[in-house]
């Protein structure tokens, strides 16, 4: 039996109390965050090499107000255990200064605290958060999935003026029947995902629009003084804009990977590198010192396309479902010439440049299409590297 973390966010309207109890508890929980960022700024390789890290219960101590927050106990140590993952990220990936743990901030948008010790049952139609906090109700198309016994953890976070309950399970997932299809994936920027089979997937209509209510939000907080509650009011509106783009293309990302899953047993994929992929172009300087044109302009314009497209989190999908429903993800070299190679007699045709939709074969006269020919060369490369680890 293979247990699997599945979560599952409810929306929920506390009382004015209850919001006042649980605007107290994100307070808390950042409080016990910003100790540990302060420590950590506080190291000096000569004069403090090694800073001291509170805990809870110094804390505690040091605050006597703390000892009566409504926020659980272990909350206040998951804030600290977040802000190790943090400083652990930040040496993983340190880079000019980037990724360095930042104080928690009461104006960021969202807002949250986890508990990790759960009451295990449901009153009704109510679900008990703890003795101080009181009950959260849920509306019926809203009840947990699966069975409460089950629940390892939950977090209460404040999204955009609205509140959730996230729950996490720990659920039994069973792998999926065998299905008979194999198939190969190019991610592209013309179009979002092209299959072996000649099929290609975009973004529905929706999701345009939705990048253009952003777009068209954040120029009329550009007109608005920062500051003012004018500026406020627009910077909220630009939020809920913003979500709503998020949640519709992880809502299609997610139902595009679980058609894939179940369609196919082998799916074959590139391996990207995104952050090397939308890198600033370089800039190049003439004899007379003046920059060149060197397409920056559409370098940049590629880079937020296919940051604006999500790669990252429709493969993370695909990773994660295939591993729980039995299914085979193989990821190909990143250096594999997928574009270049014919499909049909495997000669490489070096001089294609990127604005080459459609190319013919000198050697066997073979018309193809510049992404299906790519993903039919993925999906065999990836069948070749998957008998080899058999």
């Amino acid at each position: 039996m293979t247990m699997r973390k599945v979560a599952q966010r409810i929306p929920f309207t506390p009382s004015k109390t209850q919001a006042s109890l649980l605007e107290r508890c994100f307070g808390d929980r950042r409080f016990s965050y910003n100790q540990q960022v302060e420590a950590f700024n506080a190291y000096d390789k000569e004069t403090n090499p090694n800073p001291a890290y509170p805990n809870v219960t110094g804390m505690k101590n040091a605050n006597e107000w703390l000892r009566d927050s409504p926020i659980p106990s272990n909350a206040l140590s998951n804030a600290i255990m977040d802000f190790r993952k943090a400083q652990s990220a930040y040496f993983r990936k340190a880079q000019y200064g980037k990724h360095r743990p930042r104080f928690a901030s009461r104006n960021d948008n969202i807002q949250s605290f986890r508990n990790t010790m759960p009451i295990r049952r449901m009153d009704g139609n109510r679900y008990p958060l703890s003795r101080k906090l009181g009950s959260v109700r849920i509306r019926k198309r809203d009840r947990p999935r699966y069975p409460i016994k089950n629940l390892s953890s939950w977090t209460v976070k404040r999204e955009n003026r609205t509140y959730y309950l996230v729950l996490l399970f720990d659920v039994d997932i069973q792998p999926k029947t065998q299905a008979k299809g194999s198939i190969g994936i190019d991610l592209g920027v013309k179009d979002f995902l092209t299959l072996s089979t000649g099929e290609k997937i975009n973004y529905p209509d929706r999701l345009r629009r939705l990048e253009a209510d952003v777009k068209r939000e954040q120029r009329k907080l550009s007109h608005r003084t920062k500051g003012s509650n004018n500026y406020r009011r627009q910077k909220a509106i630009v939020t809920k804009a913003y979500a709503r783009l998020r949640h519709y293309r992880d809502n299609f990302q997610h139902q595009l990977s679980h058609r894939l899953i179940e369609e196919n047993q082998f799916i074959g994929m590139e391996t990207l590198m995104v952050r090397n992929m939308t890198r600033k172009a370089r800039k190049r300087l003439d004899a007379d010192g003046k920059p060149m044109h060197n397409g920056q302009s559409r370098k940049r314009a590629m880079n937020r396309s296919i940051l604006r497209d999500g790669w990252s989190g429709l493969v993370d999908k695909l990773s994660y479902k295939a591993e729980w429903y039995g299914r085979t993800l193989v990821q190909v070299g990143r250096f594999y010439p997928s574009s270049k190679l014919c499909h049909d007699c495997g000669r490489k045709y070096k001089e294609l440049v990127l604005s080459e939709r459609e190319w013919t074969c000198e050697n066997c006269r073979s018309r193809h299409d510049r992404d299906v020919n790519a993903a039919l060369n993925i999906r065999d490369e990836a069948l070749r590297l998957s008998r080899e680890e058999a």
